[in-house]
């Protein structure tokens, strides 16, 4: 077992695509500190009701706040670039992510947490060696940190179809049915057809997607980790959660998980551009 484990620690590959989601993930930041600059244009939340998880001397002052997110926009921007301690700016965009919702529950989310304890799990992977400002680094690295990316997602996938699986509405179909009720209208405005989303409505149709779902999100969990499934998963997945994205509201968990699952692909190769391209602008593998 601990050789096993030693094994595991130390065994060393290709790390260019964790590159690729670092900035995916870097751009997801980005969005979470400018939808907290918006909230904060309409009143910060330490003035209203609000309910930490520390105690309240813990919790920020406006000023205080405004500053935390300031320092959320400046480090989302260093780890896109990849460039001035890219790896450790993802650590603390991670760290501060957590604090604001330690002080205050309302804000939590899932989604905004499991981008959190990614971003975290990334920035311990050498992952500001490629797709970054500047000259090109070594693109082979440990890969026992990307591999923590992986399986916290399929923590999440097994977490939601367990969940899923042992509630009788959500087996029935009884909750997508509500969910494509209440989000029917966003989804043909954003290009669904309208006949696709009547039939969706129906409940024997929701049952049999709610099973279906079900079914997906516990293949997924372990399918992404199989080199015979890997590729049908990583296709599947993507159509799975473009389809939720288009039909209810999930706010960035779409591409939460399709960031997360480039941590699946062995390799990626683009062409560098010129014999230029490896010591300057984006450094690709």
């Amino acid at each position: 077992m601990i050789a096993a484990l030693r094994r595991w620690r130390d065994e060393e590959g290709d790390v260019a695509v964790l590159g690729l989601a670092r900035v995916a993930f870097g751009l997801l930041l980005l969005w979470n500190a400018v939808r907290a600059v918006r909230e904060l244009t309409r009143g910060y939340f330490g003035d209203v009701f609000h309910w930490p998880l520390v105690p309240e001397a813990l919790v920020p002052s406006r000023a205080v706040y405004t500053v935390v997110v300031a320092v959320q926009l400046a480090l989302a921007l260093l780890v896109v670039a990849g460039r001035w301690r890219a790896r450790e700016a993802l650590f603390a965009s991670a760290v501060l992510g957590a604090y604001v919702l330690l002080c205050d529950r309302l804000q939590f989310h899932h989604n905004r947490w499991a981008l959190f304890c990614q971003a975290l799990l990334l920035s311990l992977a050498p992952c500001a060696r490629s797709f970054r400002l500047g000259p090109r680094l070594p693109c082979v690295g440990p890969l026992w940190a990307a591999r923590l990316v992986g399986l916290q997602l399929s923590i999440i996938y097994v977490a939601s179809g367990a969940s899923k699986l042992l509630e009788p509405d959500w087996r029935s179909g009884v909750v997508l049915l509500e969910r494509f009720h209440l989000y029917a209208s966003q989804a043909i405005a954003a290009g669904v057809p309208e006949r696709l989303m009547n039939v969706l409505s129906q409940p024997a149709a929701a049952s049999v997607l709610a099973k279906g779902a079900i079914a997906t999100e516990l293949f997924l969990a372990g399918g992404l980790w199989s080199a015979r499934t890997r590729v049908f998963a990583l296709c599947w997945g993507t159509c799975f959660h473009l389809i939720i994205e288009a039909t209810s509201r999930v706010e960035g968990f779409t591409w939460l998980v399709l960031a997360s699952y480039l941590v699946f692909v062995p390799r990626l190769r683009w062409p560098s551009g010129g014999a230029a391209a490896g010591h300057h602008g984006w450094s690709v593998s």
